[in-house]
């Protein structure tokens, strides 16, 4: 019965992140044909430019925000003891957050090099070190 009640949570965990791609693909795609393209799809909102970037740069902070927070979590939890499980969920959530940083904000030149380098830096040392120490060994396989 817990096997299939897990199987049926990571299910809806797997819906949950298909509804997400599509819809953040959508105004992806949007966006790249226009801003104003990119805002239709909150047009049923009622919402005027202003008032709905404000609220998108706040969900965007919040989205931000949870990242962190999860990688924190994560790090305590799971990279202060070597886990491998732990590793893979941080590279793969920090390079997540840092590809977007690059390709949305570095390239295009509306955040300076110097403003993102903290950051990137830190991701790559996370996962390099990281990955170095579960090589030497001693690295923990339990779940985070």
């Amino acid at each position: 019965m817990m096997v299939g009640l897990a199987k049926l949570g990571a299910a809806c965990f797997g819906l949950w992140g298909l509804v997400h791609i599509l819809g953040g693909a959508a105004l992806l795609l949007g966006v790249m044909e226009s801003p104003a393209a990119g805002y239709g799809a909150y047009a049923g909102a009622g919402a005027h430019y202003d008032a709905l970037a404000g609220a998108i740069l706040a969900y965007f902070a919040y989205g931000i925000l949870m990242a962190g927070l999860a990688a924190l979590a994560i790090a305590a939890r799971g990279n202060w003891r070597n886990g491998e499980t732990a590793l893979m969920a941080n590279t793969g959530l920090v390079a997540a957050v840092e590809i977007g940083l690059v390709i949305f904000l570095l390239i295009p030149g509306f955040v300076p090099l110097i403003q993102a380098l903290p950051g990137l830096v830190l991701a790559v040392l996370g996962s390099v070190v990281g990955g170095v120490a579960c090589a030497r060994g001693g690295a923990v396989h339990e779940p985070v």
